[in-house]
């Protein structure tokens, strides 16, 4: 008789490869936040970890460094060298700013996807060069400003996805997007490790496929990149916040 697995099992057991950073990030920023792994834990070795969760070890890396510069593990090296759970976990989500509960956090990702997609499809449809131009300028400021100051990088970023509702000639989705960025502000702006100039450049490669998609004028190749975008986004959160929502 198979054994079942414990919810220990499942914090280690294999990711899927697409958005694999983000959810390796949820996964562990979960299980810290529920007790899962304990303060002062000892990690399985990188090696070990990237085998058991069927990622490369770089994959890894990203997601445990950004982890580390949000508070949540720490690498000892010398005699004992690994990584750790830290002993005192960073303040939560929400200490300064707007506190969604799930149900709010989820309602409000919904609606991001909903209109980010529809803007990316219609963009890829409706888009003349002057537009697509644009949204590949968008794309490369927000991208140089990964390696700066997370401030920059959030407005170059907003600027990016107003950009893209913008190409969909649809001026609803252009307010609707500017609102949502709006909100999205007060989230990040509490979230614990978004200084990380690993999780901006895992959070910018995100707008490759959009970008590409919609020069290629594929909308559902675009509409499916920009839900893609905004789920792994959730994710950061959710990671990010000690699963504490």
């Amino acid at each position: 008789m198979s054994t079942l697995p414990t919810a220990r099992d499942t914090v280690f057991a294999p990711v899927q490869v697409e958005g694999a950073v983000e959810k390796i990030v949820r996964r562990l920023g979960e299980a810290i936040g529920t007790g899962l792994l304990s303060p002062g834990e000892r990690l399985p070795s990188e090696l070990e970890l990237a085998d058991r969760l069927n990622v490369a070890p770089m994959t890894l890396r990203q997601a445990l460094a950004i982890l580390r510069d949000a508070g949540y593990v720490e690498t000892r090296r010398g005699r004992g060298a690994g990584t750790f759970v830290a002993a005192t976990i960073a303040t939560p989500l929400g200490s300064t700013g707007w506190v969604p509960t799930e149900p709010e956090l989820r309602d409000l990702v919904d609606w991001r996807r909903t209109i980010g997609a529809e803007s990316a499809a219609l963009a890829a449809t409706r888009a003349d060069d002057q537009k697509r131009t644009r949204i590949v300028a968008a794309a490369q400021v927000a991208d140089s400003a990964a390696s700066g100051a997370y401030g920059g990088y959030r407005v170059a970023d907003a600027a990016f996805h107003i950009t893209v509702a913008e190409a969909s000639g649809s001026a609803r989705l252009v307010v609707a997007e500017t609102a949502i960025q709006s909100e999205f502000n007060a989230i990040f702006g509490s979230l614990p490790g978004t200084d990380s100039t690993m999780a901006l450049r895992i959070s910018t490669l995100g707008h490759d496929p959009i970008v590409t998609a919609i020069l290629a004028a594929d909308p559902v190749r675009a509409r499916q990149a920009m839900e893609h975008h905004v789920e792994s986004t959730y994710d950061w959160i959710v990671g990010l916040h000690l699963g504490r929502l």
